[in-house]
């Protein structure tokens, strides 16, 4: 009996002894534990230089100094962000893998016919900012106002062009929505580098572009802006109006923000969204992204989720009335 005894018990002690190390290693349990107690990777879905990149930058940097953490970049750009989209989806739903997302992330899902990941594989954390978009002419042109450009289009369908990042990119859709609001046609000319150089050139008649691409041509005089995505105008120009304004659909944004995997314990999230609020609340992160002419934003991950349904209900029906799919 004590053989017995004694055999039970040194089972017993493996058994606990095995089923130890997944307890402490389950992600709820490392957040009780102290998260985070390791370096935390920021998956970027643009290359190195570009703007969103710069703030991926920014925000490890302020993220280390609120977890006391290293919080490193981790690029991984191609095939119209699903590449990095597909790394993070993949990656355990501990929090030492986020997401640093784009408009393309909700997007990308009425665009292609298959996917390597969900939108329903991330948890969206915090809003960052937003990217506007302002429908620009050259200073010679004829057209005044958004109305007299898509009027000119309506009366004479497909003479006038219009330049874009490439088929499904966000201006193009962006414009897709004037389009059908309206009833204009007008050509669709992609570009890699978005087309400025052939607008200012005379060989587009108008591009729907971001506001750092635009604005300082504006101000300098070699464009005329006749048209802003934004809810609101945009300080920078406070003349000129909104799309709503303009009666040209719902405010389209291209957007920055912060996941995690879907799956992550809510203690986590609490952790990060506190910190991030935290960081989006100074002057310095407004300072930084107005630098980008963008608009910063900030709170909680339910308010995040709900502009996130909200945004994808403004894209989803246009590219599907345009019937755009990607293979």
């Amino acid at each position: 009996m004590k053989s017995t005894k004694s055999g039970h018990s040194r089972r017993a002690v493996l058994r606990s002894l095995l089923a130890a190390p997944l307890v402490l290693n389950s992600p709820r349990a490392l957040a009780k534990a102290g998260y985070p107690d390791r370096p935390i990777r920021l998956v970027m879905t643009l290359p190195a230089g570009t703007s969103a990149d710069v703030m991926a930058r920014f925000i490890a940097e302020k993220l280390h100094a609120e977890l006391g953490q290293a919080v490193w970049v981790d690029n991984r750009p191609g095939a119209s962000s699903n590449i990095g989209y597909q790394a993070a989806s993949t990656a355990p739903a501990d929090g030492y893998t986020l997401l640093y997302g784009l408009l393309s992330v909700i997007l990308n899902q009425y665009l292609f016919k298959t996917l390597p990941y969900k939108p329903a594989d991330f948890t969206p954390i915090i809003h960052l900012l937003d990217v506007p978009f302002v429908l620009v002419v050259r200073a010679e042109s004829p057209y005044r106002s958004a109305q007299e450009l898509l009027d000119a289009a309506k009366a004479d369908p497909d003479k006038l062009t219009y330049s874009s990042y490439g088929l499904g990119s966000a201006n193009h859709v962006a414009v897709l929505q004037m389009l059908q609001s309206t009833g204009a046609r007008m050509i669709h000319v992609p570009y890699k580098d978005g087309g400025l150089n052939d607008l200012l050139g005379g060989r587009i008649d108008c591009s729907l572009d971001v506001t750092a691409t635009t604005i300082p041509h504006i101000a300098s005089g070699a464009l005329r802006p006749l048209v802003v995505s934004t809810r609101q105008r945009l300080e920078e120009l406070p003349n000129v109006p909104t799309f709503e304004e303009a009666r040209l659909g719902a405010p389209l944004y291209s957007w920055n923000g912060i996941f995690a995997r879907a799956g992550t314990p809510p203690e986590i999230i609490n952790r990060l969204s506190s910190a991030l609020q935290t960081i989006t609340a100074r002057d310095d992160f407004r300072k930084k992204v107005k630098e980008f002419l963008q608009i910063p934003q900030g709170g909680t991950p339910e308010q995040f989720a709900s502009f996130l349904a909200q945004d994808s209900n403004n894209w989803g029906p246009i590219v599907a009335k345009a019937g755009i799919r990607i293979e």
